[in-house]
This record gives structure tokens, sequence and C-alpha cells, in this order.
């Protein structure tokens, strides 16, 4: 993360830089990290005694794990082309996020409480960015007017 917050400083008077640079490291580091460190085997029904319980980790777990390199995705169609609209996409899919893990924190707070912590870390990144791509006067610059300080 700190290579992310370095590199984003250094490039932040280009048109993807700052925290927009440091957005899409978090998404691409975010999609690495899951790969790397998710138990896959807890995706699997014959791991599960209970199938209430496990659909209910699915329905809580799962779309998020499908969001994420969604949002790769649309950062790396953003970044080649810098249209408008594939702002709003991202936009969109952050807020899906962010409501799919609030979901997830109610059913883990009732079925999973262990995972409680964990969902309510989660949730800060597309609630910041979110707003960050809401609010944000170089966002509007790159990707509506096409237009950013050099």
């Amino acid at each position: 993360m700190m290579l992310g917050l370095i590199v984003g400083a250094i490039r932040r008077k280009h048109a993807i830089g700052g925290w927009l640079f440091f957005f899409f490291w978090q998404v691409v580091a975010g999609c690495a990290v899951t790969l790397a460190y998710t138990d896959w085997s807890q995706y699997a029904p014959r791991a599960w005694h209970d199938p209430m319980k496990y659909l209910l980790f699915m329905a809580s777990a799962g779309p998020r794990i499908v969001v994420l390199p969604a949002l790769a995705l649309l950062g790396a169609i953003l970044i080649r082309t810098q249209e408008w609209r594939w702002l709003v996409a991202l936009r969109f899919t952050l807020i899906l996020y962010a409501v799919l893990g609030l979901a997830c924190i109610v059913v883990d707070r009732f079925y999973f409480p262990e995972r409680l912590a964990l969902d309510v870390g989660a949730l800060v990144f597309p609630v910041v960015y979110c707003i960050y791509f809401f609010v944000s006067m170089r966002v509007r610059g790159v990707f509506l007017e096409h237009v950013w300080p050099a």
C-alpha cells in the first residue's frame, strides 16, 4: 500500500495520478490479496454441514469477490479510454460494492460474527471512493472535461 501512495504522490501532476492512481492501485492490490489469501475451499458446498449457512455465506461473501475484479476491469477501461460513461459505471459499481458490504455486515452479524470486523473495515474502501468519484474536481476534469493541471 505504501508503494501505491509513493507512486501516486509522484504522479500527482499526471492525468491519472495522486488519489486517482492510488484508487486503481488499491483495486489491483485488492484483487491480488484476495486471490492469494482467500480460503477458496470455503466456497465449495462440501465444506459445509449446514446448507443454509453455506447459502448465507455465499450470499454475503460471494458477490464482493465478483465485484472487486469488475472494479479492476472498469478501472482498466477507464484508464485506457478516459470516457465519462465508464466513470459512471465505476461509480455505480462502487455503490453496489457498498450496498453488498452493508448486506454482508447484516448477515455476518447474526451468522458469522467473527467476520464482522473485517466486513466493517472492507466497507471503508467503497464508501470513501464513492464519495471521491462524485465530488472530486480532478475526476471531473480528467474524465468529463479532459483537462487537468499540469
